[in-house]
């Protein structure tokens, strides 16, 4: 479908969800049935426009090829070409085998992410050759030949940031690769295996949550911008997510010991999801000094979070070679940290940088639609503010924590999507976490959290907005800026709550229940 129409599509979807929420707050009770059917169209209908209006990727086969090359070779041949050495190992390959590549000229040195000729790539030649047994390398090259198969522009492709999977990640994804042999079936298998992890998640958290509540986080989740392109087809990319839903569905079931498990492979997979860990964490102390005593729910989460994190990481040293594996990941996310901002990342530094190095007359003449974003200059580096962006991330951790204030265990794990934007720069391809933000702000009744999501659903509406007013490479940007005032704005409303209760949400204990009166004779 047309981009633009697209866009309007999920403005006005985005508007008639904003629209029966507020509706929700006014209809009589017995409008029940009613409220129901509506929540459900509304999110079905965001789906299908998730799902490209059912035009699927590759002809209705979800075969991402540029994604499976990564994630299926990366995961079949792990313990050989861990993070940096796939486009070694190809160009290779190929040269022993259909010299496809024969004309390429460059690749992308996944140690640094500098564009380099072939020739400085292959320098270390045989040290990447002799990571393969013989058989293995036979094996790689085959597999190699069967990629060729699909047409593809591999000079682009060579140049991609290759794969960012943990080891944890590839204790799931090498069994299957290994198990697969590479072909069309295979490969569509493999294609929507996220696809049907995203089917059992959806269908725990509607049997877990209110239907009206369930139906405003699908919305949501389906809603966002990007991730669709980027993602359809791949390779278990979204495993992390399916972990920390699963999480928050038996959080909610008052198994806490399993939604701890969930927990700790989310993180080990992908790390970030340590940021609702965090959440809860801040919730758990305040919860603490509330009663006085550690509530036993949060020993078990936290004894099934660390058993099964520490599990993934010696199962994966085990079958990767060693502890080193995790060494080799952890370089691999110090050089993510380094790389240069891109369009579709958003982060609170975005802003920073952006007010750091503007003039007051710049910033305000172009807040919204900057002519240059800052953080894009190879002369722009956070690092030569590192206390006063410290400053600003300790402050906006603290706004957060007034939102969770007065929130439960489960809405305040959900508030994670708002620690991760504040300390880490993420892609918009991960913007379905924001999904999980509207569960937890639609399970509260009152009226900041009621607002908030009203606010989360204008961000992404003022996204496909200004999306189409051609603002390109400040799209990233100008989320980031949204996400900003959102959490201001949420802070602020809670703490004129807080205030209005005294702060008691802070400090007080839960009040003794009386109890109950004796029965007349």
């Amino acid at each position: 479908m047309n981009h633009f129409i697209s866009g309007i599509i999920k403005i006005a979807i985005l508007e008639g969800s904003c629209a029966l929420i507020l509706l929700d707050r006014l209809l009589a009770p017995e409008k029940e049935r009613a409220r129901r059917i509506a929540f459900a169209l509304i999110a079905g209908l965001s789906v299908f426009a998730f799902a490209n209006y059912g035009q699927l990727r590759g002809g209705g086969w979800m075969v991402h090829h540029w994604e499976q090359f990564h994630f299926y070779l990366g995961a079949k041949y792990q313990k050989e070409v861990g993070w940096f050495d796939l486009y070694k190992a190809v160009i290779l390959a190929d040269r022993e085998s259909a010299h496809a590549l024969d004309g390429l000229t460059h690749t992308r040195d996944l140690h640094t992410f500098e564009v380099i000729p072939v020739a400085q790539a292959l320098e270390d030649a045989p040290r990447v050759r002799a990571k393969f047994s013989d058989e293995r390398w036979t094996d790689f090259k085959d597999d190699w030949r069967r990629m060729l198969g699909t047409p593809a522009n591999w000079a682009a492709i060579l140049q991609d940031h290759g794969n960012s999977n943990s080891p944890a990640w590839a204790i799931v994804a090498h069994p299957i690769a290994r198990l697969l042999p590479l072909a069309q079936a295979s490969q569509v298998l493999i294609g929507w295996l996220d696809f049907a992890l995203m089917a059992i998640l959806w269908w725990f958290i509607y049997r877990t949550f209110e239907l009206r509540v369930a139906s405003i986080a699908l919305t949501v989740f389906a809603a966002v911008p990007i991730v669709f392109d980027y993602l359809a087809g791949s390779f278990l990319r979204w495993d992390w997510l399916f972990a920390t839903g699963m999480c928050l569905c038996f959080m909610k079931r008052g198994r806490w010991a399993t939604a701890g498990a969930f927990f700790g492979y989310a993180v080990a997979t992908k790390l970030f999801p340590i940021f609702f860990g965090v959440a809860l964490l801040v919730q758990a102390v305040l919860q603490t000094i509330r009663e006085r005593r550690i509530a036993p729910r949060y020993l078990r989460f936290g004894a099934g979070a660390v058993g099964s994190l520490l599990a993934a990481v010696i199962v994966a040293s085990a079958m990767f070679g060693g502890p080193g594996v995790w060494l080799e990941y952890k370089r691999r996310i110090d050089v993510t940290r380094e790389e240069k901002f891109y369009a579709n990342q958003y982060s609170l530094k975005t802003v920073f940088l952006q007010l750091a190095y503007s003039s007051p007359d710049e910033f305000l003449s172009g807040w919204a639609a900057p002519r240059e974003i800052k953080q894009g200059r190879p002369d722009v580096d956070i690092k030569d503010h590192t206390l006063s962006f410290l400053a600003v991330q300790l402050l906006f951790t603290l706004l957060v924590v007034l939102a969770l204030a007065r929130a439960g265990d489960v809405a305040a794990f959900a508030l994670g999507p708002l620690l991760v934007f504040t300390w880490l720069v993420v892609n918009m391809y991960y913007w379905n976490m924001l999904g999980f933000l509207a569960l937890g702000l639609a399970m509260r009744k009152e009226r900041p959290p009621l607002y908030a999501l009203f606010g989360l659903h204008a961000i992404l509406a003022l996204f496909y907005l200004y999306q189409h007013t051609n603002h390109g490479y400040a799209e990233g940007y100008f989320v980031a800026l949204l996400l900003c005032a959102f959490v201001v704005a949420f802070a602020a409303a809670e703490a004129v709550a807080l205030r209005q209760a005294g702060f008691r949400p802070f400090l007080a204990p839960p009040a003794k229940k009386e109890p109950p009166a004796p029965k007349a004779a």
